[in-house]
C-alpha cells in the first residue's frame, strides 16, 4: 500500500488549493506573526515552511533589512514555496542550520501549524531553542484539538462537523478515523508542552484564538492526502475528493464549528 506524504506534488497542489479557498491557515499565520512581535531587521527561521505562507505573513513586518531562512524537507512543498515567494530576503533549505555555528542565531524561530510533525518534541524544541539569539523567541501554533482540547460547537444541524467522516465511503484499508495528531498518543497537553519549553531554557507565554471552520472548509481540508490517510489509505487523491464530495452533498452544508488554536511565544533569556 502506497501512502501519499508531504513530499508529493499532489499534496502540495491540494494544500495550495485549500489555502486559496479558505482562510484557516491565513488566519493562523496572521495570529502567529502578531504574537511573534516581529520587528524590522529581524533574522527569522521558518521551520517546516511548507509552501511559504508563514514567511509570506512575516515579510511585511521585518522590513527591507530583515531576512528569512525557510526550512522545508519535503521537496514538493519546497518547490512550490520557492515559486510562490520570490523575494530577495528569503532563502530556502531542506535542513536546519547547525547550532554549533555561532552565526546561526535567529531573532525569531517560527513554526506555523507544524510542530507536531517534529518528533520527538523534546529533542526538536531543544534544537530550535539552541538556534535562538539572546532575547529571541520561538513562536509556534497548533490546533488545540491536538492538545486533546475539544472544539466548541458552531451552528447548523451538524455544529461539530461529524457528518462528513460518518457519511464518507472509506477505503478497505481505512482505520478508525482521520489520522491527525488529535488521536496520537505522543502529543502533550498544554502544561506538558510548557514543561518542554521551560526545560529547553525558554520562558513560554501561551495565547489562543479561534477560527470558523465551515463544512466546505472541512471537506477541502480532509482532501489533503496527509490529513485523511486514515480514511482513504490506498486511494488516489482524485478518488478521495470524489468520496468527500458525495458525503458533503448528504451533509448539512450550512453547518460550521469553532476551531480553537493554541500558540506559544517562548523567550530565551538575554
Amino acid at each position: 500500500m502506497t501512502t501519499i506524504g508531504w513530499d508529493d506534488p499532489r499534496t502540495a497542489r491540494i494544500y495550495e488549493r485549500f489555502c486559496g479557498r479558505h482562510a484557516r491557515y491565513r488566519e493562523a499565520n496572521a495570529a502567529l506573526v502578531a504574537h511573534a512581535e516581529l520587528r524590522r531587521g529581524h533574522r527569522v527561521l521558518d521551520v517546516a515552511a511548507g509552501t511559504g505562507r508563514t514567511t509570506e505573513a512575516a515579510l511585511p513586518l521585518i522590513g527591507d533589512s530583515g531576512r528569512v531562512l525557510c526550512v522545508e524537507p519535503a521537496g514538493a512543498m519546497r518547490d512550490v514555496g520557492m515559486r510562490r515567494v520570490r523575494d530577495a530576503r528569503v532563502r530556502w533549505t531542506l535542513a536546519l542550520p547547525d547550532a554549533r555555528d555561532d552565526s546561526a542565531r535567529y531573532d525569531r524561530v517560527l513554526c506555523g501549524a507544524a510542530l507536531w510533525q517534529l518528533l520527538p518534541l523534546e529533542e526538536s524544541i531543544a534544537r530550535l531553542a539552541a538556534l535562538l539569539a539572546p532575547g529571541a523567541a520561538l513562536c509556534f501554533n497548533i490546533p488545540s484539538l491536538y492538545l486533546r482540547e475539544p472544539d466548541e460547537p458552531g451552528g447548523g444541524r451538524d455544529p461539530l462537523l461529524v457528518d462528513l467522516t460518518s457519511l464518507v465511503e472509506r477505503s478497505p484499508d481505512s482505520v478508525a478515523g482521520v489520522v491527525t495528531p488529535a488521536t496520537a498518543s505522543f502529543l502533550h497537553d498544554a502544561g506538558e508542552m510548557e514543561a518542554l519549553l521551560t526545560a529547553a531554557g525558554l520562558r513560554p507565554r501561551r495565547w489562543t484564538f479561534r477560527v470558523k471552520l465551515t463544512q466546505a472548509g472541512y471537506r477541502d481540508w480532509l482532501a489533503i492526502p496527509v490529513v485523511s490517510e486514515g480514511l482513504f489509505a490506498g486511494l488516489s487523491p482524485r478518488e478521495r475528493a470524489r468520496r468527500l464530495r458525495a458525503a458533503y452533498e448528504r451533509s448539512d452544508r450550512a453547518s460550521w464549528r469553532w476551531e480553537r488554536w493554541t500558540g506559544w511565544t517562548a523567550w530565551r533569556e538575554s
